[in-house]
C-alpha cells in the first residue's frame, strides 16, 4: 500500500541526458540488417560465435543452423537431435557450440578446425 508521501515524482531530470538531436554513442537500429532464413519451425534461441561474424540458431524443427551474418548464408545445418531444440549457446573464446533438446541430450559442436566439424553427444537429465 502506497501513501501519497511515498509516490515517486517523475520529472524532466529523469530523462536521458542528450543535446536533443537524438544522437548518442550507441546507434539505434530500427530495421533488421538482414534475415537469416532456413528453419522450418520456431527459432527458440540464438547466439553469436566468437568474432561476431557468425551466429547459431536453435529451432523446434530439430536443427541448429550456423550462419555467416555478413552474407546471410547458411554455413552448416547441425542435425541429429530427435526432438525439438530448447537452447543453444556458444563459448566466449572458442568456436564451440552447445545445443540442448527435449530428447534429453545435449551436443557439443566443435568448429575450431575448419576442415573437421565434430560433435559429441551427452545424455542429460531424464526428468
Amino acid at each position: 500500500q502506497i501513501s501519497g508521501e511515498d509516490e515517486v515524482e517523475i520529472s524532466d531530470k529523469d530523462e536521458p541526458d542528450g543535446d536533443g538531436d537524438g544522437s548518442s554513442d550507441c546507434p539505434t537500429v530500427r530495421a533488421p540488417l538482414t534475415s537469416l532464413k532456413s528453419h522450418q519451425g520456431v527459432v527458440i534461441a540464438a547466439d553469436w560465435l566468437v568474432g561476431g561474424k557468425q551466429a547459431v540458431t536453435a529451432s523446434w524443427d530439430r536443427t541448429a543452423n550456423l550462419y555467416d551474418v555478413e552474407t546471410s548464408e547458411l554455413v552448416h545445418s547441425l542435425t541429429g537431435h530427435d526432438q525439438e531444440l530448447t537452447h543453444c549457446c556458444t563459448h566466449p573464446t572458442q568456436r564451440l557450440v552447445v545445443t540442448s533438446s527435449r530428447d534429453t541430450t545435449f551436443r557439443l559442436w566443435d568448429f575450431r578446425d575448419p576442415s573437421i566439424h565434430s560433435v559429441n553427444v551427452f545424455q542429460g537429465h531424464t526428468e
